[in-house]
């Protein structure tokens, strides 16, 4: 646990000094959130929710696919100390395997919770997000199963891919289509049927019925319960298969 620990202190200090990504982040979904806010609503209202502003949709989506990238971070962490020389001595140290995977997992998942936070505010001060009777702590309970779900996918494709490229290629088309198929890029209902089937098996459907619970249908902790066990259980398989693809000794290569 020190170990583990004093991995999180170097991770964090190392985000708290480069904040810019965040930022980058963070401006994105907040530009196309008053884009695309007031033609989901119509979609919305169509579908059987005559109060919606679109806002209920929009904001989560958005927050869910750029929540990739975020998570995506966690990788290009552990690339960065191998280009940055650190690495052989980060495998000298007291850390165990699991240790170091620790160390760089809990710094990302409080990010991640606290940037969904931040997308979440700007949505509703931007387009009108409200809770509308819905549970702010359901909310939280997603976000929280939701990041911890991603950044053990990322840390997965970190113990499996060799180079940096290979990771950032895998995250960048992993988001578009994991996001889409999971309604994060327009409602699922106006994805095509055999999107629907398959939506399932990704972790931004879960994501997105839980917020549409709360936000569309004014749901509360019982009624996200199975959204969340879902991407708690996911994370945990994805966890496990990280821990044992992990290497300390294999040879990563940076180039960004």
């Amino acid at each position: 646990m020190r170990a583990a620990m004093a991995v999180m202190r170097a991770q964090t200090k190392i985000i708290r000094n480069d904040p810019w990504f965040l930022g980058v982040m963070f401006a994105m979904p907040v530009v196309i959130m008053p884009i695309f806010a007031d033609v989901v609503g119509l979609g919305l209202q169509s579908s059987g929710y005559p109060d919606a502003s679109g806002a209920e949709v929009v904001v989560p989506g958005q927050m869910v696919l750029f929540s990739f990238f975020v998570a995506g971070s966690v990788g290009f962490m552990v690339f960065r100390e191998h280009g940055w020389k650190t690495w052989d001595r980060l495998r000298a140290s007291a850390a165990s395997p699991t240790s170091i995977l620790a160390g760089f997992a809990v710094p990302w998942i409080g990010v991640h919770v606290l940037y969904s936070l931040a997308v979440l505010t700007a949505g509703a001060l931007l387009v009108g997000l409200r809770f509308n009777g819905g549970s702010p702590l359901a909310v939280l309970l997603i976000l929280v199963a939701y990041a911890f779900c991603l950044i053990m996918l990322m840390l997965l494709a970190t113990a499996t891919f060799r180079t940096v490229n290979q990771l950032n290629a895998v995250q960048n088309v992993g988001a578009m289509l994991l996001g889409g198929l999971g309604g994060a890029l327009m409602p699922l209902e106006a994805l095509p049927g055999w999107a629907q089937t398959i939506a399932p098996l990704s972790p931004a459907y879960w994501a997105m019925r839980g917020h549409r619970s709360v936000f569309l249908e004014q749901g509360g902790v019982g009624d996200v319960l199975l959204p969340v066990g879902v991407l708690v259980a996911a994370g945990c398989v994805l966890a496990v298969l990280a821990s044992m693809r992990f290497r300390v000794d294999e040879t990563k290569e940076f180039f960004a």
